[in-house]
């Protein structure tokens, strides 16, 4: 059955198709991260962070990037005055399992580097931003923190290198992902005092076992 412009949306928001989900449809991303970050009442650097992050992930065809990118975008969040969580745990989705890295926000779920993972020759999924799909509004499908084998591989190698050392050691940009964060956070910073304020960090293994 054909969905009608003015029909109520199909989703169950109570808006009309034309205002909901026909509307995301002709959305870019950043502009779904800013409707997320929006509908959820955060009015502080949120959404200029995740979307700077965003438009450097694709400048950059950053694919495969979930360590380094959740590295640099912790620490754009705690510039900005937020209290995320460093995760990093097993995934599953459409019957496969791999490693990834993610932040947690009060409780919720951001994952930029989830549109740039292949799975099966595909992407595994939109952005999630505060828990939700940015298209369709959704939880994810895929799920996070899933009790399999546990992380191996260069995952082990990341989750055990001291965090300074693993941001010093980003080779595509000049100050390692310590630009990034430059990038992210569209200003100038003291490297070598965000050096000693995050010397101590660690990623927070993720395993659920419900």
């Amino acid at each position: 059955m054909k969905i009608g412009r003015n029909d109520q949306c199909p989703c169950g928001s109570g808006k009309k198709y034309k205002n909901c989900c026909l509307k995301k449809i002709s959305m870019n991303t950043n502009d779904l991260i800013r409707k997320m970050v929006s509908d959820f009442g955060d009015t502080g650097a949120l959404a200029d962070i995740l979307c700077n992050l965003n438009s450097y992930m694709h400048k950059k065809q950053w694919w495969g990037a979930c360590h380094a990118s959740c590295a640099a975008l912790y620490v754009a969040l705690c510039e900005a005055g937020y209290q995320p969580k460093l995760c990093i745990g097993e995934m599953l989705g459409e019957g496969l399992y791999f490693d990834h890295s993610w932040i947690e926000l009060n409780g919720y779920i951001f994952d930029l580097a989830i549109s740039m993972t292949l799975m099966g020759g595909a992407a595994a999924s939109e952005p999630i931003v505060f828990g939700k799909n940015i298209r369709t509004g959704e939880n994810p499908k895929i799920k996070y923190g899933v009790p399999g084998r546990g992380i191996e591989g260069e995952s082990l190698i990341v989750k055990a290198m001291p965090f300074v050392e693993f941001m010093d050691m980003f080779p595509d940009e000049l100050d390692g992902l310590w630009g990034v964060v430059r990038e992210i956070l569209g200003k100038n910073i003291d490297i070598s005092a965000l050096r000693k304020k995050y010397e101590h960090v660690n990623r927070v293994v993720v395993r659920n076992e419900d």
